[in-house]
């Protein structure tokens, strides 16, 4: 999420903000993975451990980010910071790597970030989840963790939550 600062009341706004969670994401997540799990049992073979694996695989990398995000908007503080860096992973200057890697992988970029925090001591991060519409040099939202700072993720890139 880009922020907005032709405002002079932006970080009044940005502090006021709470977290709402996004259960109808959260079902449709659940529901994917149980329809994985299921067919495993449809399928006779190696197909079903390759379906039960996935859903087991997808069920654990959601409850990481659920509770990575939960022990955010839990207890946060917000901040501004400003992309420092955009990169696409994957493009390399080798013709071969780049030829294997456009047919076979998705271009999503990769943001690092810098914030302030209230501690006047400068934090980064990196997230590639709602970074496409960022460039070097924008500024966005981070949601941090009081107690420890380097615990932090932009407002743009929660899956769960969103914030109003």
């Amino acid at each position: 999420m880009k922020a907005d600062f032709q405002s002079a009341d932006a970080s009044a706004r940005l502090q006021a903000l709470q977290p709402r969670f996004q259960l109808r994401k959260a079902v449709i997540f659940i529901v994917a993975f149980v329809f994985l799990f299921g067919i495993s049992f449809v399928w006779h073979g190696p197909e079903r451990f390759f379906y039960r694996g996935l859903a087991v695989f997808g069920a654990f990398a959601m409850a990481v980010q659920y509770r990575r995000e939960r022990g955010l908007v839990h207890n946060h503080l917000s901040a501004v910071g400003v992309v420092t860096d955009y990169r696409i992973p994957g493009r390399s200057r080798y013709r071969v790597v780049r030829f294997f890697v456009a047919r076979f992988a998705p271009e999503v970029p990769v943001i690092k970030y810098s914030f302030t925090a209230f501690d006047q001591k400068t934090y980064s991060g990196e997230t590639g989840f709602g970074a496409r519409d960022l460039h070097k040099g924008d500024m966005l939202f981070i949601i941090y963790n009081p107690d420890n700072p380097a615990r932090n993720h932009p407002l743009g890139g929660f899956i769960f939550h969103s914030f109003e």
